[in-house]
């Protein structure tokens, strides 16, 4: 396979018989819609700024969408009047000058130097010039299908970046992290001991250094999906909803509480509830 090198567009092909496959040319991250941490539903309704699959978050009018997940790229519909926003960290941008290519009847618009994408949309290709280099940029997705959205740097669309399941999933986490449990009474944090005759507390180390401190915990809002088991053998179920301890871009703490009969310095573990638990989870978002 031949190649050509120039300062436009970077490292191409000369034709489409031979694709680029080079990979980690794709700034936006999960663009397969393989990672959903979050577990978003088809067609579920979804607010504005909120984020479904990772990284992707709704327009100003909300951001509902259907698919059929698959374990490979998967094909998303975004419902009418509705439209996903991503936006790319400054440390990603690396030029002044992109191009915006997808597959589907969606059509897209961007913003340079800003996370807030507007103006016309328009179809694939787009080309984006003006960008600084070191700032955020963006694009927002309107109604219609979308499959593979790729923003790359020059002026010539190529073929997909497509990255490993497991190297998506680590990009995804320095944004945001999710635990859970694949099975009822598991346990939640990596490590836990009593702090109060009514409180449990847990480390949770996060897989990958997060793009800053979280400073909140998201959880289920259901208290008896949580339990506390002590040291020695019971296990009580908790009486309010976990709450955040604190945090740094590394490791986070949280405190589970119960009504009474803990013991100060002993062991615990934080765990799902053996008989209401399929639902707990701990989340941290450091997302843009």
């Amino acid at each position: 396979m031949s190649i050509i090198l120039d300062g436009t567009s970077g490292i191409t092909t000369p034709n489409t018989d031979t694709p680029n496959n080079f990979a980690f040319k794709n700034l936006l991250i999960n663009a397969g819609f393989t990672i959903n941490q979050r577990a978003y539903v088809s067609a579920a309704t979804l607010a504005t700024t909120v984020y479904a699959h990772d990284r992707w978050k709704a327009g100003a009018g909300g951001g509902n969408y259907s698919f059929t997940q698959n374990a490979s790229s998967t094909t998303i519909t975004i419902a009418a009047g509705k439209s996903l926003i991503q936006v790319v960290e400054d440390k990603n941008v690396n030029g002044t000058s992109f191009v915006l290519r997808w597959t589907g009847t969606a059509q897209a618009r961007y913003a340079v130097n800003s996370a807030t994408p507007a103006g016309a949309y328009a179809a694939s290709p787009i080309v984006i010039t003006g960008q600084t280099a070191g700032t955020t940029m963006s694009v927002e997705f309107n109604a219609g299908t979308l499959t593979t959205p790729q923003l790359e740097s020059g002026a010539v669309a190529t073929s997909f970046d497509q990255r490993a399941y497991s190297q998506e999933l680590v990009m995804c986490q320095r944004y945001y992290y999710r635990v859970f449990p694949a099975l009822n009474d598991c346990s939640l944090a990596s490590s836990s001991w009593v702090s109060s005759a009514t409180t449990g507390s847990g480390i949770i180390t996060f897989p990958v250094t997060m793009r800053i401190r979280p400073t909140v915990l998201e959880q289920s809002g259901t208290a008896g999906n949580y339990s506390i088991q002590s040291d020695t053998g019971g296990s009580t179920q908790c009486s309010s909803v976990p709450i955040w301890g604190s945090s740094s871009p590394f490791i986070a703490t949280v405190n589970c509480t119960v009504a009474s009969g803990l013991t100060v310095g002993r062991g615990c573990t934080l765990r799902s509830d053996a008989t209401t638990g399929a639902s707990a989870f701990f989340g941290w978002s450091a997302e843009l």
